[in-house]
């Protein structure tokens, strides 16, 4: 399975505009970041939830998929 929180976004800084990453985990669960060009703190904040929402619809789909993987398939031959 692919760990969705791994995957780096950049997140640009309101008071210097520099890009920071940060990854999903720490966007969903509301991390304070540290700005690399201000120094400022940056908390990330999804306040709706999309981040958690697609995460669970995108492990569920591929859950779907994996699960059309391990189904047999006919195939017939002919000489």
């Amino acid at each position: 399975m692919i760990d969705l929180d791994a995957i780096e976004v950049p997140l640009i800084c309101p008071n210097c505009e520099f890009y920071n990453p940060v990854t999903i985990k720490q966007a969903r669960l509301g991390d304070v970041l540290i700005c690399r060009g201000c120094k400022a703190n940056l908390q990330c904040v999804d306040a709706l939830g999309q981040l958690a929402n697609a995460r669970s619809a995108i492990q569920k789909r591929f859950a779907e998929l994996a699960e059309l993987f391990h189904k047999p398939i006919r195939l017939t031959l002919k000489l």
